[in-house]
């Protein structure tokens, strides 16, 4: 995204934000076996500390940050957005991501680097957002479903020029301490390289 461009929409929502009476504040935090993104691990199957805090309006804007544990550093997170939801069900959710690596760029000299605008519409249980790379980034297209509210749910996602990627996640009906517990199965096949092709289970704790 252009730098001017951005800036100029950076400043719109906050300004929005300042007239608005009442927020809502939220945070998370996650330990996962292993940090699997679009099918890929970022972790090299090692653990994963998450962890990150959203605000949102009520007129449906939002931002927030997110920061993850990474193989040689930590991943840093920001986004901003709308969302909202008509009254047949129907939703939609417009925003930009951009992910940073400040280790990476510093102590490696490598740009990882990049952002994304994304747009997501949902029904009842399905979803499917689209993420369109900015600058070199690649999109991305992901679908998913859950089975009603039995905490079971799959995502297939087209990674272009990279893969194709699935996900099968249960989220238990118990908690561990207050965490809530998920399991899953991930698997990714890469475009005209099977050797890098990944899978595995991994165990999410979060709250």
């Amino acid at each position: 995204m252009n730098k001017t461009y951005k800036l100029i929409f950076i400043g719109l929502i906050s300004i929005n934000f300042l007239s608005i009476s009442a927020a809502d504040f939220e945070s998370n935090v996650a330990i996962s076996s292993d940090y699997i993104w679009r099918g890929w691990t970022q972790s090299n199957e090692d653990p994963s500390i998450s962890g990150g805090f959203d605000i949102s309006g009520e007129n449906g804007l939002y931002f927030g940050t997110w920061a993850a544990s990474v193989t040689g550093g930590t991943e840093l997170d920001y986004y901003f957005g709308y969302s909202n939801e008509t009254e047949d069900g129907f939703g939609y959710d417009i925003g930009y991501i951009g992910y940073t690596y400040p280790q990476h760029d510093s102590a490696l000299g490598l740009d990882l680097d990049f952002e994304e605008i994304y747009l997501g519409l949902s029904y009842s249980f399905v979803g499917l957002i689209y993420s369109a790379g900015q600058d070199d980034a690649e999109d991305n297209l992901e679908l998913s479903f859950s089975i009603g509210d039995t905490g079971l749910a799959a995502t297939f996602g087209q990674y272009d020029n990279i893969g194709d990627y699935y996900s099968i996640t249960y989220d238990l009906p118990m908690e561990l301490a207050g965490l809530a517990i998920s399991l899953g199965y991930s698997d990714l096949s890469v475009d005209g390289d099977s050797s890098l092709d990944e899978d595995g289970f991994f165990i999410t704790f979060s709250m």
